[in-house]
């Protein structure tokens, strides 16, 4: 049975091993962080599991794909996704400053209940695919039997193919000179943009659940609170993400300089004040949202068949929750 290394657990890696495994290969997937799920992140308030939790990457997603709406509809009827029809606002500087009105929004918005990484998790414990959390691949070289993965103190792992759902920046520095094999890595640095997140305890808002804002360093807002059908307390756990210009131009800034920019801006936005708010948690995202050099590929995602190499990743298809699940299994028809 061909052996095949899927590096990141996220969804285009969920996607990949899913039709992989189905495929008959023999599917590993290593991920650096602690718990699978990528960009679609969630946290709760203690170790509880009936405590108050949130999102903090990805928000929602859409699904327009007939075979990735069968998988969702799957998942729907299993009970891992769900819809979320908030009251959607706009944010814009007017002439007397900030003005939030109500944006009729009919889009179809799915989520996960408990959060969206735990819809990521249930995909792999359903298929039983071997995800390894924490360990870190540090380098991959090419042998004579196909590719070897350095896991440092996790010692090596070999190979027959590899499939790379890691950012294009990261992936380059893990191919070392096979990069090149590989075109969509010869501006690696541009293919994705930065976002700060920003998780705030603060009150809930009238007829208001979800906010697009046009100005300033904000360009998101969501009530997890409302998210979770928490809707009968008057705290709520608001998501902000920032804009890609004001994120790149303060990637490096500490985690209190951008904390209290987000809280201040967020205030002045809703008409409340900084001291109705409590900061509960801040991320920097390096890698996520598509940047100026992602041009989708037709097939959604590349490959070097003659070293068993494919890349994967929302990037390489549009952005996207979708996209990245439509990468995955791209890549994997690729190879299989």
């Amino acid at each position: 049975m061909a052996k095949v290394l899927i590096i990141g657990a996220g969804v285009a890696g969920a996607s990949a091993a899913l039709a992989l495994d189905s495929a008959g290969w023999d599917v590993v997937v290593v991920d650096k962080a602690r718990r699978p799920g990528g960009r679609c992140a969630t946290r709760r308030l203690a170790p509880d599991r009936h405590s108050p939790w949130f999102d903090y990457g990805a928000q929602y997603f859409t699904a327009r794909d007939a075979a990735f709406r069968a998988r969702v509809e799957r998942d729907r009827a299993a009970g891992v996704l769900a819809h979320w029809s908030p009251a959607v606002c706009t944010a814009e500087h007017g002439v007397g400053g900030w003005q939030l009105k109500r944006s009729p929004d009919e889009r179809e918005r799915l989520i996960g209940p408990e959060g969206l990484n735990h819809w990521v998790r249930y995909v792999f414990e359903q298929a039983d695919i071997d995800v390894r959390c924490g360990q870190p691949v540090r380098r991959l070289s090419r042998t004579s039997q196909g590719w070897r993965a350095d896991l440092g103190e996790h010692g090596q792992f070999s190979a027959d193919a590899v499939v790379l759902t890691v950012p294009a920046v990261q992936a380059r520095r893990l191919l070392g000179e096979h990069a090149g094999a590989l075109p969509a890595l010869a501006e690696a640095e541009r293919m994705l943009l930065p976002c700060h997140s920003l998780v705030l305890a603060a009150p809930a808002l009238p007829e208001c659940e979800a906010i697009f804002v046009k100005d300033g360093p904000l360009s998101w807002c969501a009530d997890n609170s409302h998210k979770a059908g928490q809707t009968r307390t008057g705290a709520r756990l608001w998501t902000l993400h920032a804009g890609p210009e004001f994120s790149a131009a303060h990637l490096e800034d500490t985690p209190e300089s951008i904390a209290t920019t987000l809280t201040r801006e967020f205030a002045a936005i809703t008409g409340t004040t900084t001291r109705q708010m409590r900061l509960v948690r801040t991320h920097r995202w390096r890698y996520a949202r598509p940047g100026p050099a992602a041009e989708p590929l037709a097939d959604r995602c590349q490959a070097a068949l003659d070293e068993r190499i494919v890349l994967a990743g929302d990037w390489l298809a549009g952005g996207r929750v979708e996209g990245a699940w439509l990468s995955g299994a791209a890549a994997a028809a690729r190879l299989a």
